[in-house]
């Protein structure tokens, strides 16, 4: 059984959103039609379900997928890539001198987790997969919605694909969230952790990092 390391991507492996990143760019482009961004501004009035907020992509909704694929690739390449971790790569190193493979699991939108993955050459780039119809965004996800528990599942659906063993792998997350993904491994470890997983942390004596600042 070989042994892996699975990042988070936003507040670990980047010091902010990539999804946000992404959505501004969109925006200044003037590529996001006003009825989409009507409907998802309500939505996000109306609902105190983060859950359900990440899951809403109603402002991509009809847009051809080529064409947004194109921007999030332009949004890793020209923004996401300099807001890298410097202590990340040290340890990509360190998990591939050791043999781990290394995973990146993410609630952000896969058009940007995979093409980072692509660029870091790690082993496979999980993120939340878009509704597509025709070649035209649906404006919502397919598949599971990679939060929580939902990460949970999806790390033991690595286990599975890899023949992994988690006792010796190691976890990077940032959100309180994270917790159920990183209390399936052997080596938890929160970086730059919210108040709640950092609480998580220390009740369970994981190991904390801080990747960006203080």
């Amino acid at each position: 059984m070989r042994a892996c390391a699975v990042f988070d991507l936003d507040g670990t492996i980047i010091d902010n959103s990539s999804e946000n990143v992404f959505f501004r760019e969109m925006f200044e482009r003037g590529m996001l039609p006003f009825g989409n961004l009507v409907s998802w501004v309500t939505y996000l009035i109306k609902t105190t379900n983060l859950r359900r907020t990440k899951a809403n992509k109603v402002y991509l909704r009809g847009l051809d997928f080529q064409d947004v694929y194109k921007i999030a690739k332009f949004c890793v390449d020209e923004y996401l890539i300099d807001h890298i971790s410097p202590r990340f790569f040290d340890l990509m190193k360190w998990h591939r001198d050791n043999e781990r493979m290394v995973f990146i699991l993410s609630g952000s939108l896969k058009i940007l987790v995979s093409v980072l993955g692509e660029r870091l050459e790690v082993d496979q780039a999980m993120g939340n997969t878009l509704e597509i119809k025709d070649g035209k965004i649906c404006g919502q996800l397919t598949g599971a919605n990679l939060y929580a528990e939902n990460k949970a599942i999806a790390v033991k659906q690595l286990v599975q694909k890899y023949n992994l063993d988690l006792n010796r792998s190691y976890a990077y997350g940032n959100h309180h969230s994270d917790h159920y993904k990183l209390q399936l491994f052997g080596n938890p470890v929160a970086v730059n952790p919210d108040r709640g997983l950092r609480q998580i942390s220390l009740a369970n004596n994981w190991q904390i990092e801080m990747f960006h600042g203080n």
